[in-house]
């Protein structure tokens, strides 16, 4: 891969960061259209470079296991960590493929490139668990609210008291009675937290179907 090439040119959503995951350049054209399209224009290019990726990036188990995969890519730069997850829109559902590649300057990893692309997107009716900005302002100072988690690679929901020990379709925590005035937590459910490990990790050139 030419580590050179202008990150306006990428597909999908491209950012850099440096060795310590400060964003340093955003490619900024699909990115703010993105922003625009989700409601988010406090998030375009310019207000996030020179910030910590993990400024962003909400629950500390999904922070570790990202600060983990960044030490074992940085060993090597023919590594890359390849994930498919969901971001999905309160009326929309969408799958992205994201590619986590180290950037290297000689034998010293310098920072990171990281690209998600759109795989999928359907239309659905608005599910208000996804608009986290006004759920966020809504229950900020209420303590006492219910917490429900949320995988933050598939998006599916755990609620003990309609859950049980299961990860459930954010439909089907609506449909058995789930509330919109609780409180989320970002997490990693099990089935997400073993197919993000290892296999997920690979030679560049596999990963995308080409001999390394």
């Amino acid at each position: 891969m030419d580590q050179t090439l202008s990150l306006d040119t990428m597909d999908g959503l491209t950012f850099r960061t440096d060795r310590s995951a400060i964003i340093q350049e955003v490619g900024a054209g699909n990115w703010n259209a993105f922003a625009h399209e989700n409601g988010a224009p406090e998030l375009q290019a310019d207000t996030v470079v020179n910030r910590s990726l993990f400024d962003f990036i909400q629950g500390e188990q999904v922070r570790n296991q990202l600060k983990q995969v960044l030490e074992k890519i940085s060993q090597d730069p023919n590594w890359c960590w390849v994930l498919p997850h969901r971001c999905d829109a309160p009326d929309r559902e969408r799958v992205f493929c994201q590619s986590l590649r180290p950037v290297f300057n000689g034998r010293d990893c310098t920072g990171f490139l990281f690209q998600s692309v759109e795989q999928h997107s359907s239309q659905r009716p608005p599910i208000p668990l996804f608009d986290f900005k006004t759920l966020q302002k809504e229950t900020k100072d209420e303590k006492g609210l219910p917490l429900v988690s949320m995988c933050s690679w598939c998006q599916r929901i755990k609620f003990p008291r309609i859950s049980g020990d299961d990860w459930i379709k954010p439909e089907a925590y609506y449909a058995k009675g789930g509330r919109t005035t609780v409180r989320l937590s970002h997490e990693i459910c099990e089935d997400c937290l073993k197919s993000t490990a290892d296999p997920f990790l690979a030679k560049e050139g596999i990963a995308d179907g080409r001999e390394a």
